[in-house]
């Protein structure tokens, strides 16, 4: 089993079974799902892979190249080796918890249910003195990637933004505690860890309370969400990420989010961009598809008309009428591809197929052409005929002149039919 698992992850996008488990919950994310009905399952992937979770993203929906299948398996060991330290750290600490409630309540905050949970509050504030910037192991850098963070902590300095230290910190409690413990604070441009009225700044590893104009209190899984949302550390990112990989993200940080008006603007560039993306690269029936899925009607209508076009020009109308169908311009576009095919059954000699369009269009004119033409391919036929016995071997042939000269309206073509007919 152990050879068998080697050889899948050798050969597979995933480092590890911690990244199947991550990549497989994205890949079915949609939209449509209520913002609890993933709640349960994303919780408990926080739980076991919180860190995979963050490094999985960026490599994925964030284009950072460095993120390798092999680097990712090294910043795995290095947060194995964060955890490993801050064990040792952590048995070598006394924490006086009456001196924490003593300064947590200072702040302002009602100490009540903090009491019920102080086992958990020491633990964080053994982390808090783990990574507080003036140890030495941490410090803040905006707008990073969160491979910066996860470095060996015994030969580097941890480096890592608003977002990346609050995961790190919830990666950390998650090893010993229910991760549900944990609250976000929310404000803009800023996210800090919560726990039971105290808000912990994890940047710099102080116990405060905040009061910000639009601060909210978030369930812990919406870090998700946010680092979704983080600005690209432009240092790592060397190309850009298929708008189809991105709106995988942006629908879930859509679905976590419980303040989805904030995240729905980015999943509405999301879609289109990716319908965008399609367009361009022709493949109007993946970029339909993405449109309706939007739900924009102006979206729909653009990908639906020029899909239509496209095809009608490769001359695959089945494709043209399926993409005309969903057109606000439906019966003009539909006319148009009649047009247009009947004229091209026509140059390529399918004149019965031609009639049946040109009949639809009430075009008589060209109805009557083509039985011009029928009867000028009948008419080859007689291109061997010498004597009456040669015209009355030929009958049904003339005979089929004769109709297609009656249909065509054309009086030299009726004439001529007739001249034939009277030998028979």
């Amino acid at each position: 089993m152990g050879l068998f698992r080697s050889i899948y992850y050798f050969f597979s996008r995933y480092a590890n079974p911690a990244e199947r488990r991550v990549g497989r919950f994205f890949a079915r994310v949609r939209e449509g799902h209520g913002p609890h009905v993933l709640e349960k399952s994303l919780v408990r992937l926080l739980q076991q892979d919180i860190a995979v979770i963050n490094l999985w993203t960026e490599h994925r929906y964030k284009g950072y190249a460095y993120l390798t299948k092999r680097e990712r398996k090294k910043l795995y060991e290095n947060l194995a080796a964060i955890q490993q330290d801050f064990l040792l750290f952590a048995n070598k600490q006394t924490i006086d918890v009456g001196a924490i409630f003593d300064h947590i309540k200072r702040k302002g905050v009602d100490t009540a249910m903090l009491r019920t949970r102080q086992e958990q509050l020491v633990y964080i504030a053994t982390i808090m003195q783990y990574l507080s910037p003036r140890r030495g192991r941490y410090v803040y850098r905006s707008s990073s990637s969160f491979g910066r963070l996860l470095r060996d902590p015994t030969k580097e300095i941890l480096e890592g933004d608003c977002n990346q230290i609050v995961t790190l910190y919830i990666a950390l409690f998650a090893a010993k505690y229910d991760v549900s413990d944990l609250r976000l604070t929310l404000y803009p441009g800023h996210v800090a860890l919560h726990f039971h009225g105290v808000d912990i700044e994890t940047t710099n590893g102080t116990f405060t309370r905040y009061d910000k104009p639009d601060q909210v209190t978030a369930p812990v899984h919406e870090i998700v969400s946010v680092n979704l949302l983080d600005t690209t550390d432009t240092n790592f990112t060397k190309s850009a990420v298929n708008p189809e990989i991105f709106l995988q993200a942006a629908r879930l940080a859509y679905v976590v989010s419980s303040h989805r008006q904030l995240v729905k603007k980015n999943l509405e560039i999301a879609y289109r961009n990716t319908v965008s993306y399609f367009m361009k690269s022709t493949h109007y029936k993946k970029a339909l598809e993405y449109a309706r899925q939007s739900k924009d009607q102006e979206l729909v209508a653009v990908s639906s008309y020029n899909g239509a076009l496209h095809y009608m020009e490769q001359h695959d109308f089945r494709q043209a009428r399926d993409l005309a169908s969903y057109s606000l311009k439906k019966s003009e576009l539909l006319r148009a591809i009649d047009h247009r095919e009947a004229a091209w059954l026509y140059k390529a000699k399918r004149y019965q197929e031609a009639i049946k369009l040109f009949e639809r269009l009430g075009d008589r004119q060209w109805v009557m052409n083509c039985y011009r033409a029928l009867y000028a391919q009948e008419q080859r036929a007689l291109s061997g005929v010498k004597t009456v016995a040669d015209i009355k071997a030929h009958a049904s042939v003339i005979r089929t002149m004769e109709r297609y000269a009656k249909l065509s309206g054309d009086s030299q073509l009726i004439q001529h039919a007739q001249s034939l007919v009277k030998h028979l």
